[in-house]
C-alpha cells in the first residue's frame, strides 16, 4: 500500500506586516510635520521680505531726493549767488605766480 499526498503550496500573504504599516505612518508624520514647519518659515520670511522691499523703496526715495538737493546747491547759479552774498567777485585781471 503506497500513501499519495498531494503537494499544495500555500498561497503567500497579502498582507503588510505590522512593521511596514507602522514605518509608513510614522514617515507620513514627520513629513506633515516638516511640511507645516516649512509653510510656517516661508509666512514668516515672505512678511520679512515684504518689509524689506518697503524700506528699501523708502531709502531709494529718500536719496533721489537727497541727490536732487546736493544738484540744486552746487549747481553754478546757486554758487555765483551765495558767493555774490559772501562779498566775491569776478577777478578784473588774472594774476600768474611763477
Amino acid at each position: 500500500m503506497t500513501i499519495i499526498k498531494k503537494f499544495e503550496p500555500a498561497e503567500p500573504r497579502k498582507t503588510f506586516s505590522k512593521k511596514y504599516i507602522a514605518l509608513v505612518v510614522i514617515s507620513l508624520f514627520v513629513l506633515m510635520v516638516i511640511e507645516i514647519w516649512a509653510n510656517n518659515n516661508v509666512a514668516v520670511y515672505g512678511e520679512k521680505l515684504q518689509k524689506l522691499s518697503f524700506l528699501q523703496k523708502t531709502l531709494n526715495l529718500e536719496n533721489q531726493i537727497l541727490e536732487n538737493e546736493i544738484a540744486k546747491q552746487v549747481s553754478l547759479t546757486n554758487v555765483a549767488s551765495k558767493s555774490a552774498e559772501l562779498g566775491f567777485s569776478k577777478p578784473e585781471s588774472i594774476q600768474y605766480i611763477r
